[in-house]
């Protein structure tokens, strides 16, 4: 048979025309009635293939990448757990928080190249295949790389029919598989034509975002493992290079686009706050400052439904991208992180952290922040910008920190970690007390520096009722950030979009557990008080008038007051649910115990926090235009922590002259 379109001699051409399977006149998928294996073969009816084009520049557009990075992101998003009471945190390294993530693979059909599937992109497509490439081990070629058509065949010397061909379909915007043959009657020989050096940078992107002293060898080897094929050193060092080249690239681009990204979450998210801020260079360029948004959905339901509770940290970015991220970030009803709002900075300074408070307290509307709760590490940038800002604010420190700073001194004292959070978890002075009383018989020395920490100001007891928040630790924070740890290796515009998604993907799982949730509490109240019912069953009780009671367990007697909602143990003002003592007091007169709960933690309340969502954003594509939006360049690399200027954190302005975009 001659040579037609392409395809070798004795194969099947394509442009042998198409039966349909069935009389429904509205089928487009039919399979290719020939004489030999033809039900292997499917294609839309009228597709007909061309010849492939001359081959084109292999590097895909930085915007492709950017979205494929963001979905990759969000497809293996996992909704954080609710954080437990009373748990220390054990790592001391923010990036080794433990969670325990279900499967995160995306529930999508095993075979992704079926006709018929869409994809976002055409990069997207060829990932796809290059995916089935390296899982089935076979070899496989690109032969044709128009803008809007893109097929792959297998590259085997013989008969062997397999292809697949993907193009851009205008009605839905997507790429659609249109034709393919399924299955190969070659065999694998350990090669795969795909895996050029362009495909090799784009495997080991991430792995050489995180170490960039990752060499062509152990690629090589890595490739051998894990997928059983055989690349040359030659590929691998060109691959490498590549890979280096485009983090450079993206890396001295990262910021230039990130005025059409605050006009995009302007224009789809209206209300919102957004702020990029910049300073002229020499060269009269407008180099990046800072930016900051709060989603105007996300602060308005923290506002109407939450406690008034603000964790407050930064994380430095990961690799080339140099900065820091700072983030606010409540507590549902189910007691599961809620971040509202974010920021970029070039450090964590007196004068960032003042920025962002300031943003915050306007957003917020915290006045002087007499009602709202605050915790934070003791930073004292971050100490002086709430003093300023908020100085009626109760700002609580994490405990883990005090506990880090004190074992560098106390490295031998064994029981330290476990005394230190226990004076800190006093529910009430008389345990605060007794807790002081053995640290100072465990270690004099202990006690000393710990009393110079000023621990009533980090201890349960000492703390304003009415927040209904038992918290000293960073556990949602290093929740959050454990999130983020990939997007945070990422370039700006990435990183930024995928904690964005990764919002959007958090309210729509959460919002469909709460409609499910039958109980008037939610889980974590109801896990709180199935331990709290071991020992309210044990109580003895001697009621009083006016719903007092009299309460004895473990030889201790306690005054419980049902109607003020008090235990003299404190538990029950400071979390706002019910203590064992409380607890076991209703049980013997026959109370119903779900009306001594805080509304906070009611599964009505919980589910108007997910009643909403935040708008979609366009993908860069729309907005990632250079002759629409003045671009802005990097910052020059910022000093070491104690070298940058610490600027005044008071009244007056900055001597630097900003650019805003904001509501």
């Amino acid at each position: 048979m001659e040579d037609e379109e392409g395809i070798g001699e004795g194969l099947i051409p394509w442009s042998i025309p198409v039966t349909a399977s069935s009389p429904n006149a509205n089928s487009s998928l039919v399979p290719k009635e020939l004489e030999n294996d033809d039900e292997h073969w499917e294609y839309e009816i009228g597709q007909k293939p061309r010849k492939p084009n001359e081959e084109e520049d292999e590097e895909e557009e930085l915007e492709d990448r950017y979205e494929l990075e963001i979905e990759q992101s969000v497809a293996v998003f996992v909704d954080e757990e609710f954080i437990g009471r009373n748990t220390i945190p054990e790592s001391e390294n923010e990036d080794e928080y433990e969670f325990y993530p279900r499967d995160r693979k995306r529930k999508r059909s095993e075979d992704k190249l079926d006709v018929g599937t869409s994809f976002f992109s055409g990069l997207e497509f060829k990932e796809a295949v290059l995916q089935y490439a390296l899982r089935k081990g076979q070899n496989i070629e690109q032969n044709r790389w128009d803008k809007t058509k893109l097929s792959f065949k297998c590259a085997m010397k013989g008969k062997c029919k397999w292809r697949v061909y993907c193009a851009y379909d205008e009605p839905t915007q997507k790429w659609l598989v249109k034709t393919r043959y399924k299955y190969h009657s070659c065999t694998p020989n350990g090669k795969c034509k795909m895996l050029i050096s362009p495909v090799i940078a784009r495997l080991f992107l991430d792995k050489l975002r995180e170490d960039g002293n990752l060499m062509p060898e152990k690629i090589q080897e890595i490739i051998k493992e894990k997928w059983k094929l055989i690349a040359s050193r030659n590929q691998c060092q060109r691959g490498r290079t590549l890979a280096l080249k485009w983090l450079h690239k993206e890396y001295a681009y990262q910021f230039a686009h990130l005025r059409g990204y605050v006009s995009e979450i302007e224009k789809t998210n209206p209300g919102t706050s957004v702020v990029l801020e910049t300073i002229p260079n020499a060269a009269g360029e407008d180099m990046f400052d800072r930016f900051y948004v709060c989603f105007e959905k996300l602060r308005t339901l923290w506002s109407g439904t939450c406690r008034p509770i603000i964790g407050l940290d930064g994380t430095f970015l990961k690799e080339e991208v140099k900065g820091i991220l700072l983030t606010a970030i409540g507590h549902d009803g189910n007691n599961q992180i809620y971040p509202f709002a974010w920021a970029l900075v070039q450090g964590e300074t007196s004068d960032t952290w003042l920025w962002f408070i300031k943003q915050l307290k306007r957003d917020l509307k915290l006045g002087d922040g007499e009602k709202f709760v605050l915790l934070s590490d003791s930073s004292k940038g971050l100490i002086s910008a709430i003093e300023y800002e908020l100085p009626k604010a109760e700002h609580r420190r994490f405990v883990k920190h005090i506990v880090e700073n004190l074992k560098n001194k106390h490295k031998k004292k064994d029981l330290l970690k476990l005394m230190v959070w226990n004076l800190a978890w006093s529910y009430n002075t008389t345990q605060f007390e007794e807790q002081l009383m053995k640290m100072q018989d465990y270690s004099m020395s202990l006690y000393d520096d710990v009393m110079k920490l000023e621990p009533k100001k980090w201890s349960l007891p000492y703390f304003r009722l009415g927040s209904c928040c038992e918290d000293v630790d960073n556990n949602a924070t290093e929740s959050f950030n454990a999130t983020i740890v990939g997007a945070r290796a990422k370039a700006v515009v990435p990183m930024l979009e995928t904690i964005r998604r990764q919002a959007m993907v958090r309210i729509a799982k959460r919002r469909k557990k709460s409609l499910r949730r039958q109980q008037r509490f939610t889980k974590y109240v109801v896990k709180m008080l199935e331990e709290e019912k071991e020992d309210a069953d044990k109580c003895i009780t001697t009621p009083g008038t006016h719903g007092v009671f009299d309460v004895r367990l473990s030889g201790q007697t306690y005054d419980v007051n049902t109607n003020r909602m008090t235990c003299t143990c404190g538990k029950w003002q400071i979390t706002g649910i019910r203590c064992e003592h409380a607890y076991g007091a209703m049980i013997d007169v026959g109370l119903n115990v779900d009306d001594y709960v805080s509304e906070f933690f009611s599964t009505n309340l919980w589910q108007q926090t997910y009643g909403e969502s935040i708008s979609t954003v366009r993908g860069p594509r729309f907005w990632m235009k250079k002759d629409k939006y003045k671009l802005v360049v990097e910052a020059p690399e910022p000093a070491l922590p104690g070298i940058r200027k610490q600027f005044f954190v008071g009244k007056g302005v900055s001597n630097k002259s900003r650019l805003r975009r904001k509501m």
